[in-house]
């Protein structure tokens, strides 16, 4: 009885294993499933977009009919087992894949997928339900599972709306890979915040469609989201709490009972100021990174933080390093073609072989540099900054089981401080144990 009880669940798994093979190759091959086509098709659905075509009282009055989860499901290919492009466009250094070019191309996703919620019978062939431009407001959260990604098999990502607000919504995005025996394995989970926005100004929301529950999964799903929305205007959540003031007390007053040079402590072998892990880079931004609305792309953002957390990790842990978490990546200005863009990053916080890494970005504001040229004050024009996004990567050493302990000397880098230990304690509870 056992036997035979065996013997199916191990038909049934190598049937789904056939399926999945075989609907990776159907998407493989197929022109409409490919990344390309999704990232042409959003480009075409916006060109078509005609903001005169409603008047101010209908995009206030029109009914719009909410959708169901289902509605928005899309699912594409990135061919790396049949381009030779796409191969070398996604190697790494290493000679595993970028996940900055994945990163860029969930960003894609996210828009695509919230275009299609609002589209017309579930096809960016029809038009808008309204005239509106959909941006990416931030990134939730990125989890990535401890599973190599192979530079020459196809990888699967698909993606669907999981709540939507009145002018915001939240996309779900995933990636898949089949592995040396043909299962698919889950790399990757994204959650991405979305917003419609007017495009005739950009100062004014535009309504989107609601989402309904079919199932008690779907309306869990739609009100936990609804209730970190709510969690997200609320400053109050990122205030210290008693406990991590005292844990700060206790660390300066440990610190201050050290052997002093110029009233300043000495640190031990294994520990590092937290201002002396900082790794920049500036670049001028091209208009080939220019995304369908003339501003910089929000995934060339994202791989470009990446890149340099990556970097700053792997130099302060001195070996390899793996990305396991992205959280609580802020889009708070656009970035516009000619900007001189600023990335900054620093190691905030580390326990054990995990590192939390933040990097910000910010322009040079083009206005006030002639100002500061009249002062002639000998800067390179630091006081014109404008800080434009925020990101945070949760990055674990793979060679060096215990990295430099991170200290904070100022103020402000005490509270970067106690982020980077919220965001790293939430990573390591949520995906590690």
């Amino acid at each position: 009885m056992l036997s035979r009880h065996v013997g199916k669940k191990i038909s049934q798994v190598r049937a789904l294993t056939k399926l999945q093979c075989s609907v990776t190759r159907k998407f493989s091959t197929d022109p409409n499933y490919l990344i390309d086509k999704m990232v042409s098709s959003t480009f075409t659905h916006v060109a078509k977009c005609q903001p005169d075509s409603f008047s101010a009282e209908e995009k206030k009055t029109k009914v719009l009919e909410p959708r169901t989860i289902e509605h928005s499901y899309r699912k594409f290919v990135i061919p790396l087992s049949t381009d030779t492009d796409k191969q070398k466009e996604y190697l790494s250094a290493s000679g595993s894949v970028r996940l900055g070019k994945i990163l860029e191309d969930l960003d894609h996703m996210a828009v695509h997928v919230a275009y299609v919620h609002n589209s017309d019978n579930r096809t960016l062939d029809e038009p808008m339900t309204l005239p509106r431009t959909i941006v990416t407001a931030s990134v939730k959260r990125i989890d990535l599972n401890k599973v190599d990604i192979h530079p020459s098999r196809d990888i699967i990502i698909d993606g669907q709306v999981t709540y939507a607000g009145t002018s915001s919504m939240q996309v779900c995005l995933r990636l898949f890979q089949n592995d040396e025996n043909g299962n698919l394995n889950h790399l990757l989970k994204a959650e991405f915040i979305m917003v419609s926005r007017d495009p005739l100004d950009g100062t004014k929301s535009v309504r989107v469609h609601g989402l309904t529950a079919r199932t008690p999964d779907e309306a869990e799903t739609i009100n936990r989201t609804k209730e970190h929305f709510r969690k997200m205007g609320n400053s109050a959540n990122r205030q210290p709490t008693n406990e991590e003031f005292n844990l700060i007390h206790n660390m300066y007053n440990e610190l201050i009972g050290r052997r002093m040079v110029h009233d300043v402590a000495v640190l031990s072998k294994s520990e590092m100021w937290m201002h002396k892990t900082n790794l920049s880079v500036t670049e001028i931004c091209f208009p080939e990174y220019q995304n369908m609305y003339g501003k910089i792309f929000g995934g060339f953002l994202m791989r470009k933080a990446l890149e340099l957390a990556h970097t700053n990790a792997k130099l302060y842990c001195k070996g390899r390093v793996a990305i396991r978490s992205m959280d609580q990546i802020e889009f708070k200005k656009p970035v516009e073609i000619g900007h001189v863009l600023h990335f900054d990053s620093f190691v905030t916080y580390t326990d054990g072989r995990y590192i939390q890494v933040k990097v910000g970005a910010s322009i040079s504001d083009q206005h006030q540099l002639p100002e500061l040229a009249k002062l002639n004050n000998p800067t390179l024009g630091e006081e014109a900054r404008v800080n434009t996004n925020v990101f945070n990567f949760t990055m674990e050493s793979v060679e060096n089981p215990n990295v430099l302990k991170v200290v904070p000397k100022h103020y402000v880098h005490t509270t970067s401080y106690l982020e980077g230990r919220r965001l790293l304690n939430n990573t390591l509870k949520r995906i590690v144990n």
